[in-house]
């Protein structure tokens, strides 16, 4: 007859817990949802500031990032006065790209990228320092062309306006400097 050697349970216990511990320890620092620091609930925006060539878009970004700001939860909106921060976005670019043809004409446009760029600073109101930041972020939406291009644009700014201030959400609750 074969004897098997008897497993303690408290050992195996012991074993279970030091095994756990060993493979937790990498997760201390990692945390789900924001990264912002624990001083950093609220955020004053003032109007983005337009440095393009595209006239107004300014007005549908910052209404964008700010749906956007509501919808994450990770910050509140509130006034300059109230607000532990201060979100500054500046337009740096805007463009649009042809990216569709009409079929068999390939000098006709049919389809376009509309590319908004833009660069933000999130500082803090109490010692103006730095809470995030980025050079570049960009958000683009492709559109068709239909009619004349002044409206096609008005109706892709939107969507391209909420691609923009996803980005800038996302780059500002996910920073790691």
């Amino acid at each position: 007859m074969i004897r098997r050697p008897r497993i303690r349970p408290l050992a195996v216990l012991a074993l279970a817990f030091a095994a756990a511990a060993v493979l937790l320890s990498g997760c201390v620092e990692y945390r789900l949802g924001s990264m912002l620091p624990n001083d950093v609930r609220t955020v004053y925006m003032p109007t983005c500031v337009n440095e393009t060539h595209e006239p107004r878009i300014e007005m549908d970004v910052t209404r964008s990032i700010l749906s956007q700001i509501q919808m994450d939860g990770s910050l509140r909106i509130a006034s300059e006065a109230a607000a532990d921060t201060v979100l500054d976005v500046k337009l740096t670019g805007f463009e649009l790209d042809p990216v569709g043809y009409v079929s068999g004409e390939s000098s006709t446009v049919d389809q376009y990228r509309m590319r908004i760029t833009a660069s933000f600073v999130l500082r803090r109101q109490a010692d103006n320092s730095v809470v995030a930041e980025s050079p570049s972020v960009t958000g683009w939406y492709d559109f068709d062309f239909t009619g004349d291009l002044t409206s096609s644009k008005a109706v892709a700014l939107r969507p391209a306006a909420d691609d923009l201030g996803r980005r800038i959400v996302a780059a500002i609750v996910q920073y790691w400097p």
